[in-house]
């Protein structure tokens, strides 16, 4: 073998330069296998796009995965409960909603006892017109309270307070009037 294909075969399996390989080649003397060691020792030798696979057991790599499948599992038990309590909380909110009642009335009349879950689907969908209808009617003389299993005592007393405004405002405009 001439020295040509002995630097193009070391070429080809340390993976280095032309020049790197005929240098190792010289200095052991034309032996390939020397030349080989000589350039490995040196770190010369360079890993080509060859790929490996090995069959040896990495603990670590499984112990890796099996700590990611359950983080994920854990993550998925975690949304279907907060599924299940927002569920919960949702199905509690209708059931008090259809418990607890607005209640109109006038001189002592009860007028009208509305689901409060009827009162906010029509705040929901015709909130232009409800609030039209609430100031005209505290205007008229209505009084508006709410009832049911809850405690609506805060709620209660902002709607005497509007009322005692409404009141006022009302008679304000009524002594005015009367004054033209």
């Amino acid at each position: 073998m001439d020295m040509f294909e002995k630097v193009e075969k070391l070429r080809e399996k340390a993976n280095v330069s032309y020049e790197e390989a005929k240098e190792a080649l010289e200095r052991s003397n034309g032996d390939i296998l020397d030349a080989m060691i000589l350039l490995e020792k040196e770190g010369k030798t360079k890993k080509g796009g060859a790929e490996s696979y090995s069959t040896k057991y990495d603990a670590g790599k499984e112990l890796e995965r099996f700590k990611n499948c359950e983080e994920k599992q854990e993550r998925r038990e975690r949304a279907k409960e907060n599924c299940r309590t927002f569920g919960e909380k949702l199905k509690s909110l209708l059931k008090k909603s259809t418990e607890n009642f607005l209640v109109i009335e006038r001189k002592g009349e009860r007028i009208l006892k509305l689901p409060i879950l009827a009162m906010v689907l029509i705040l929901i969908f015709a909130w232009y017109a409800a609030i039209i209808a609430i100031i005209v009617s505290l205007f008229m003389g209505c009084k508006y309270s709410f009832e049911g299993e809850e405690d609506f005592k805060k709620a209660n007393d902002v709607c005497d307070k509007a009322e005692d405004i409404a009141a006022s405002v009302k008679d304000k405009v009524v002594d005015e009037y009367n004054k033209l």
